[in-house]
């Protein structure tokens, strides 16, 4: 008797602790397979994408560095470019004729040494 009273309260026990059937339609399966599968798919894409945004990102870091270095020797370009011309400005105003040494003043020297040559000789001659 005392075996009876166990089955029917164990008995008992699994209708009441046993719940609602859930399970879903095949069709409602097979649509929740499509959508895993969808997901599945976009989030491979979205993985590809951002794969490839960050090669990008890392080429785009890379040309602003090389810019940067092209922005610095272009600077330095300027900067020694800039101390050639003072050293030429410099150089001319070096090279440029003293008074003393225009062409047109040693011509007339000359032609004045010249006649005051001349002049001697014929004043010795006479």
């Amino acid at each position: 008797m005392k075996y009876i009273i166990y089955t029917i309260f164990f008995l008992n026990s699994l209708n009441a602790t046993s719940q609602a059937d859930t399970c879903f339609t095949e069709s409602e399966i097979h649509a929740i397979s499509e959508t895993l599968d969808s997901l599945y798919y976009i989030d491979s894409v979205n993985t590809h994408i951002i794969n490839t945004q960050k090669t990008i990102i890392s080429q785009l870091e890379q040309v602003n560095y090389l810019d940067s270095l092209q922005l610095s020797y272009h600077a330095k370009q300027i900067a020694i470019l800039e101390e050639n011309i003072e050293i030429y400005v410099k150089r001319e105003k070096l090279l440029q004729q003293k008074w003393y040494q225009h062409p047109a003043i040693w011509f007339t020297a000359g032609i004045t040494a010249t006649l005051f040559t001349g002049k001697m000789i014929v004043a010795v001659v006479q």
